[in-house]
């Protein structure tokens, strides 16, 4: 269509548009421009029927004046007859039929809810579940689109008559608010004990009580449960992580305001804005020293994960607290976040000393998002609660939908349907049964939500995860994606890539297309296929999955690579004085015969090997701790790699291993050997880009939740050249996307059928 637009136009708008007052602002644009129509939502988005002289400014003010939580992937204008004629503008009821509308995505309370309910003249003050179009829950009470109340968990309640005038106002901010409501209608607080006997007195005077005395509590947030106490009590957080079994994984610190949250960190610019955004997701930021936060929050590393309160009810809690208090996901270790009152009884009543809970039922369970920011760009470590489901936009018609089902840890499903992409928040690591049942009612609620049946299931390719078997018990067309290759394109999903580009996958483990274990991978790829053209040389795992909990044994197995089993016994470094004598010499048995010693090419065990020989860690309490404490070591401003050689593909980083040996002698060895390390990766990368100065640079897996990495690649390579995810995590928790983008572009001509 041209400049000007026909009197009579018919509008469809796609992207997160419901659920976020996009009708009620539709209506008010309606009415300053004079025009005449209606509105209403519909499966495949936003229907505007529009009459009108000033249509094209209509238009111009839909797309330039959007309410907070909107977005706007497309926006269809067709000509329709005008024999229809209008006698002014109605928002129509929504109507139920196949679809594949964006989903609308739960956010923080926003200021106007606050100010509400810090006056007390206003009929919600106080109130723990306020909430408008602009904030509050959203895919967290859907039972099944289109985002209407009767379709969510809040049609239990009814709307007294105050609340049901401002749903059905058109100029109220709570116009079709589905969550509405407030004291006298809504949603009611309840405090019980660990044994599921009801606590009498105000529910939030006992939480702050027992708080103050030390005591850990669960608290009903907006997709889950927190655990909750006092940060700054070593008694307390102590006792939290002996009854959790949690050793040294960092726990997340929730400030009340942003000022208390910066006399504990140190914060840039674009971190503040994330920590204080519409979202509030946790923010792994840099710790200030000599602070009375506990020792036992993060132990060993100077990074904390920091949020504000984002529900009206961690608010109330905050009025009468004034120390940060820990906030981590109520969960058996790695397992998806628990949602129901009862459950937290039932597997967490040894944890907890009591329950904070409400009525209003969580649907859909989804963790707290958790980001750093390296140069100004967001670096996605999970993706939850305002970002998940995230929606992107295709630019054809699928005619078949298609499921991918992840990989095994950081457990995540993506969903092929109609115009859209679609990638799951994080489910949590599967092998258990809790787990996965939480994976297959993800992908029940997604069938529900879209109304399909999919025909194709994408997979990762090795047999023993659980998600592929679950993609081999289905009986459906069944596609297998190597796990580096789909993180890969993972990233090109995000930044709609179809040419050939240069791809760095750097993880832990991975299944490679040969058997082994592979995860520092170089490859020339694109959406039909990949060429491995470099990776690290393999080396021992000695013990198999003993050492990846052992750095050690891998340290031990790159010093046999350079040293016979005598000079490895002479050698004074803390990876041999890790171990007895007798002990290397039983591992030195393993590794030369290769007994229980398969290979690997992983940077992700690299990172644990150098941080077992620079003596930051031996033993690990959880995934990337290794590389966690090093990162708090590295100066910027050591820039001189380690050597390293290249030949026919194979990186081979035997003298790196004897530079850290002859460092170890040195004073402040610890920063110069974290420091070249991470310069060593990004060397390692600039070869193979000058080798190759026609590829787009895209980087995937675990390696890059480096903050130090990160940081240098941001700095090191080309803008306009370089693409690492901002929107999606960069680790195996978008796995699923990049096989789903594999069959979507491998299914193109039977899609165009």
């Amino acid at each position: 269509m041209g400049s000007s637009y026909n009197q009579s136009v018919r509008i469809l708008v796609q992207g997160i548009v419901q659920g976020v007052g996009f009708r009620p602002f539709v209506y008010r644009m309606a009415k300053q421009h004079h025009i005449k129509g209606t509105v209403c939502n519909t499966p495949a988005g936003v229907v505007i029927e529009a009459q009108g002289i000033r249509c094209a400014s209509f238009i111009n003010a839909l797309r330039t004046n959007l309410p907070p939580r909107a977005r706007i992937d497309s926006m269809s204008i067709s000509d329709v007859p005008d024999s229809i004629q209008y006698d002014n503008f109605e928002i129509l009821e929504s109507f139920i039929g196949e679809g594949s509308v964006a989903i609308p995505l739960d956010c923080a309370l926003c200021p106007a809810c606050e100010a509400e309910m810090d006056d007390p003249l206003n009929r919600r003050y106080r109130y723990p579940f306020i909430n408008c179009t602009d904030c509050g829950p959203r895919y967290t009470i859907i039972q099944i689109p289109p985002y209407d109340r009767v379709r969510t968990s809040m049609k239990h309640f009814t709307m007294c008559p105050e609340c049901e005038a401002e749903y059905s106002d058109p100029n109220s901010r709570r116009y079709h608010a589905e969550p509405i409501s407030c004291p006298q209608c809504g949603p009611k607080l309840k405090m019980i004990d660990n044994k599921a006997n009801v606590i009498e007195g105000d529910p939030l005077d006992l939480a702050v009580k027992m708080l103050k005395e030390g005591k850990i509590i669960a608290l009903k947030g907006l997709g889950g449960f927190h655990l909750m106490c006092d940060a700054t009590s070593d008694a307390a957080v102590s006792e939290l992580r002996r009854r959790k079994h949690r050793n040294a994984k960092p726990l997340a610190v929730m400030f009340r305001s942003l000022e208390d949250l910066e006399t504990y960190t140190l914060i840039s610019e674009d971190e503040r804005n994330h920590i204080a955004g519409a979202i509030k997701p946790i923010v792994i930021v840099r710790a200030k020293q000599g602070t009375n936060i506990s020792k036992y929050i993060a132990p060993t590393i100077d990074r904390l994960g920091v949020f504000l309160p984002y529900t009206p009810l961690h608010r109330l809690l905050f009025e009468h607290i004034d120390f940060p208090l820990v906030a981590t996901s109520a969960n058996v270790s790695d397992e998806p976040i628990i949602v129901r009152t009862d459950e937290i009884v039932s597997r967490l009543g040894n944890v907890v000393d009591a329950v904070l809970t409400h009525d209003r039922t969580i649907v859909n369970a989804l963790d707290d998002s958790v980001v750093q920011i390296a140069q100004a760009r967001v670096v996605m470590l999970r993706m939850g609660r305002g970002f998940a489901p995230r929606t992107f936009p295709l630019m054809k018609m699928l005619n078949e939908s298609v499921l991918a089902v992840g990989a095994h840890q950081k457990s995540a499903i993506a969903l092929g349907v109609k115009q859209n992409m679609v990638l799951s928040g994080h489910i949590g690591d599967l092998g258990s049964v809790e787990a996965e049942d939480y994976f297959d009612r993800t992908i029940q609620t997604f069938k529900r939500f879209y109304e399909c049946e999919p025909t194709v299931i994408a997979s990762d390719l090795h047999p023993n995860y659980s998600s592929t078997q679950y993609a081999v018990a289905t009986k459906r067309e069944h596609v297998t994606l190597q796990h580096h290759y789909a993180h890969i394109l993972a990233c090109m999903a995000e930044y709609t890539l179809n040419e050939k580009v240069l791809g760095f996958a750097f993880d832990g483990t991975g299944y490679g297309d040969d058997g082994t274990l592979w995860g520092g991978e170089v490859m020339i790829a694109d959406t039909q296929g990949y060429t491995r053209i470099g990776f690290l040389k393999p080396f021992t795992l000695l013990g198999g999955d003993k050492a990846i909990k052992e750095p050690r044994r891998i340290a031990l197995s790159l010093l046999f690579e350079s040293y016979s089993l005598e000079e490895v016994l002479e050698l004074n470094s803390p990876t041999t004085e890790a171990f007895l004598p007798h002990e290397i010499r039983t591992l030195h048995h393993m590794w030369l015969k290769k007994i229980n010693a398969p290979l690997s090419s992983s940077m992700g065990r690299l990172f644990d090997a150098v941080a077992s020989l620079g003596g930051f860690i031996q033993t690990l309490d959880y995934e990337g701790q290794g590389g966690m404490i090093m990162e708090s070591f590295v100066d910027p401003s050591i820039t001189e790699p380690f050597e390293f050689t290249l030949l026919n593909g194979v990186i081979d980083l035997s003298e790196m291993v004897k530079q850290i040996i002859v460092l170890t002698a040195k004073a402040d060895v610890k920063r110069i050997i974290a420091s070249r390390f991470i310069a060593t990766v990004e060397a390692i990368m600039c070869r193979f880009a000058n080798l190759h100065p026609e590829l787009p640079i895209v980087i995937g897996g675990g390696v890059f939740q480096n903050h130090a990495l990160m940081s240098r690649l941001y700095r090191g390579f080309d803008s306009n050249r370089f693409y690492a995810q901002q929107q999606t995590p960069i680790n195996d928790g978008s796995i699923a996307l990049g096989q789903l983008y594999y069959v979507i572009h491998n299914t193109k001509e039977k899609n165009e059928r």
